[in-house]
C-alpha cells in the first residue's frame, strides 16, 4: 500500500438538510472561508446517497474520506435513519471497488458509539473498552417506532460500519480502509449556522434549558480538529491499513463543561455545583493505538476546546 501524501481526496460531508440550494450554500460558504484553498476545492451535491451516488466522483481520486450519515433524532420510522446510514458507507465501497482504479484507501468515519453498549454507564468497575469492542446491543436490537432515537442513532452508526466491514471481506477490493471513531467532538466549527445547530455542539445546547449536572459523566471527547487531523494522518500513515481506529482525549461530564464555560465569562447552567459529576464513569473508551501508530500526535487540552466552541456559538447568537 503505496503511503497518500499527494493527489485528489473525495469527501462526503452531511449538512442534515434535504434541500439541495442550502447544502450549496453550506458548501459554498465554508469554500469562502478558507479562500487560500478554494482553486484546489469543488463541491457537488449529491440528495440521495443510496443509489451509485459517487459513480462517477470516486473516478479518478486516490483515496476517499466518507463522512456523510444520518445525524438525525426524530423519524417516523428507524429505517430513515439506519437505511441511508447503510446504504452510504457501503455504497461508497461498491462504487470505489467498481469506478475507483486509482483509489488506495478508504476512511469511514464510523462513530464511539459503534464501540460501546448501550448499558455504557452501568458497567462494572475496571472494564474498558477499545477499538476491538463492538456496540453488541446495537447490531442485534429489534428497533421500531417506539424505539429511542439514541438506539436508533447507535444501530444505524454500528451497523453502517459493521456492513463496510464485511463489504471488504467479501470484496477483496484493491484500496484498504480504516474507520475512524470519534467521540463527542467539542471545539469550533467552521460551517454555517442559524438559529439552530446540529451535530455535538448542538447537543450541548440543548442541555441549556435544564441544566441537568446530576453527576452522572456522559463519556469520552475530543477536540473536533483532532480528530479531522487523525483523519488526514491515517490517509498518510500506511500501518494503518485495515485498523479501526477510535479518537478520544478522555472522559468528560455536563458539569466539567459547564464549569469551563461559566469560567469563561458565559451564562452556563451548573454555577453552584462546580465539580459536581467529574470521573464517575469507570468504563472509559482506551486509545493506545492512536499513539502507537501515531507516536507524534498530541490531543487539544478540555478547557481550550470548550472555550473555543463557546466563541463561535457567541459569535452566531446561539450562547448568551
Amino acid at each position: 500500500m503505496v503511503v497518500i501524501t499527494s493527489g485528489k481526496v473525495l469527501v462526503t460531508a452531511q449538512f442534515c438538510c434535504p434541500r439541495r440550494t442550502h447544502n450549496d450554500e453550506q458548501a459554498t460558504f465554508i469554500e469562502n472561508r478558507f479562500p487560500e484553498y478554494k482553486d484546489k476545492v469543488s463541491h457537488i451535491n449529491v440528495l440521495h446517497i443510496e443509489a451509485n451516488a459517487y459513480d462517477e466522483a470516486v473516478k479518478d481520486v486516490d483515496a476517499i474520506i466518507h463522512c456523510a450519515s444520518p445525524v438525525v433524532f426524530t423519524f417516523e420510522d428507524p429505517s430513515e435513519i439506519i437505511s441511508p446510514a447503510i446504504a452510504g458507507a457501503t455504497g461508497i465501497l461498491k462504487s470505489a471497488h467498481r469506478y475507483g482504479s486509482k483509489v488506495k484507501r478508504v476512511l469511514i468515519t464510523s462513530s464511539a458509539v459503534a464501540i460501546h453498549n448501550l448499558d455504557y454507564p452501568n458497567v462494572k468497575a475496571g472494564t474498558a473498552f477499545d477499538e476491538t469492542s463492538w456496540n453488541t446491543v446495537a447490531l442485534d436490537a429489534e428497533v421500531d417506532r417506539d424505539s429511542s432515537p439514541w438506539l436508533v442513532y447507535n444501530a444505524a452508526k454500528t451497523r453502517a460500519e459493521k456492513a463496510a466491514w464485511d463489504f471488504v471481506e467479501a470484496a477483496n477490493p484493491s484500496f484498504d480502509l480504516v474507520t475512524i471513531l470519534p467521540t463527542f467532538n467539542w471545539g469550533p466549527f467552521i460551517h454555517k449556522v442559524g438559529k439552530t445547530i446540529g451535530s455535538t455542539p448542538g447537543v450541548f445546547l440543548s442541555t441549556f434549558p435544564t441544566g441537568d449536572t446530576s453527576g452522572s459523566t456522559v463519556g469520552d471527547w475530543v477536540d473536533v480538529r483532532d480528530s479531522a487531523e487523525v483523519h488526514v494522518l491515517a490517509l498518510e500513515t500506511e500501518a494503518l491499513g485495515g485498523e479501526r481506529l477510535a479518537t478520544t482525549n478522555g472522559l468528560f461530564s455536563w458539569q466539567d463543561l459547564y464549569d469551563v464555560v461559566n469560567a469563561a465569562g458565559y451564562d452556563a447552567p451548573g454555577k453552584d455545583t462546580k465539580g459536581v459529576g467529574a470521573g464517575k464513569l469507570s468504563a472509559p473508551i482506551l486509545n493506545a493505538k492512536t499513539f502507537k501508530y501515531l507516536p507524534a500526535f498530541k490531543y487539544r487540552g478540555f478547557e481550550e476546546s470548550v472555550k473555543e466552541m463557546a466563541v463561535e456559538l457567541k459569535a452566531v447568537v446561539l450562547l448568551q
